[in-house]
């Protein structure tokens, strides 16, 4: 009964030793010495909000169509300067706007062969990123080739200047 009781006393010796063991391996600390605990890090600064966009500013393009306009011969009843001519031309100016804002025309000046014919008040909206057509005509008394060129002016919902213009425009003859 003693050799059983000894090798009990050896076996809880040898359990006793491998706890201690373990027990002082994890309450060690490594060579750099204690650590303090850390303490808490400010949150970061938000970004700053960017910098608003500046306000569009509108921009129109002209089509002319079509081009070059061929000779129609309609009559043009409503002008008095047009009654009775057999040379008339008919298209169309279409306005485009790509800037973003929306553009009021309150000036157009219409050149007819190289001469101003007209230089006047006109209201013409052209929505942002929208079209607006306007349908263009004129008349001569004479049977020729001619040239006409119309360019309007007004301001932007953000009261910039805008100016626009087709280009010129081919008005064949018979």
């Amino acid at each position: 009964m003693l050799n059983h009781s000894i090798t009990s006393v050896r076996t809880w010796s040898l359990v006793f030793a491998c706890v201690a063991a373990l027990a002082i391996a994890s309450c060690s600390t490594d060579s750099s010495g204690p650590t303090a605990p850390s303490s808490p890090q400010p949150a970061p600064a938000p970004a700053p909000a960017p910098a608003p966009a500046p306000p569009a500013t509108g921009s129109v393009n002209v089509e002319l169509r079509p081009n070059p306009v061929p000779f129609s011969g309609a009559p043009i009843t409503d002008v008095a300067s047009c009654a009775g001519s057999p040379n008339t031309w008919f298209y169309d100016q279409i306005f485009t706007e790509t800037g973003g804002a929306a553009v009021r025309f309150t000036s157009r000046t219409d050149m007819f062969d190289g001469r101003v014919t007209n230089n006047g008040a006109t209201d013409i909206t052209v929505p942002a990123k929208g079209t607006t057509t306007i349908h263009s005509r004129w008349c001569s008394a004479a049977n020729v080739f001619h040239t006409a060129q119309t360019t309007f002016t007004g301001t932007d919902a953000n009261g910039h200047a805008v100016t626009a213009s087709g280009g010129q425009v081919q008005l064949r003859g018979r």
